[in-house]
């Protein structure tokens, strides 16, 4: 029944991530995504912090980053929280950098209070899962999974493709919040 019960939610909502082929593709969007790259955002004298990866329609394997910030298709970045001195706090304050290093680069940010607010209803532990799928004609849909958990919690929606444009822009502008994990989303 409860399987049942999950099934029918992810037909209804369509937002759900459904892992397949170990990991490696999703569906979302009524697409299939392929996993682009995968890297870890480090920083003195924490290590890692959590890791980054990104899914993409197969067609944008090898993509540039501009295209991959600009293009209005299904596309999702999952972090996994590895440091248990990450907080919701050093996490907000983290994402409100990168928006600022993305308004810089010229994406606009005016809904980034929106998606910030999203962190209020949640904790960060290590083991922690965030998922920020972009849909088309639907926006950044954020997720939680917490460690151990069984259940995806949506958090909200924060609608539009200028805000899915800023949001990528925090790892794969010209100005990402790391170059190294860059590299490593862009498979290079």
């Amino acid at each position: 029944m409860k399987r049942i019960s999950v099934i029918l939610m992810a037909l209804i909502v369509g937002l759900m991530l459904v892992p397949a082929n170990n990991g490696h593709a999703i569906q979302l969007g009524g697409k299939e995504l392929v996993k682009n790259g995968t890297g870890a955002r480090t920083k003195f004298p924490l290590g890692t912090v959590y890791y980054a990866s990104l899914y993409l329609p197969a067609e944008f394997k090898g993509k540039s980053a501009k295209e991959i910030i600009d293009a209005d298709e299904p596309m999702s970045v999952i972090l996994q929280i590895d440091s248990k001195f990450l907080s919701r706090d050093k996490f907000v304050s983290a994402v409100t950098e990168g928006f600022g290093k993305a308004a810089g680069s010229g994406y606009p940010t005016d809904k980034k209070d929106s998606f910030i607010s999203l962190f209020n209803k949640i904790e960060i532990h290590r083991g922690d899962i965030i998922y920020l799928n972009y849909i088309p004609k639907t926006g950044i849909v954020a997720s939680y999974k917490a460690q151990g958990g069984a259940k995806i919690e949506t958090m909200g929606t924060v609608p539009g493709l200028p805000f899915k444009k800023a949001l990528f822009a925090i790892w794969l502008g010209t100005n990402p919040a790391q170059d190294s994990l860059k590299n490593s989303l862009l498979g290079r």
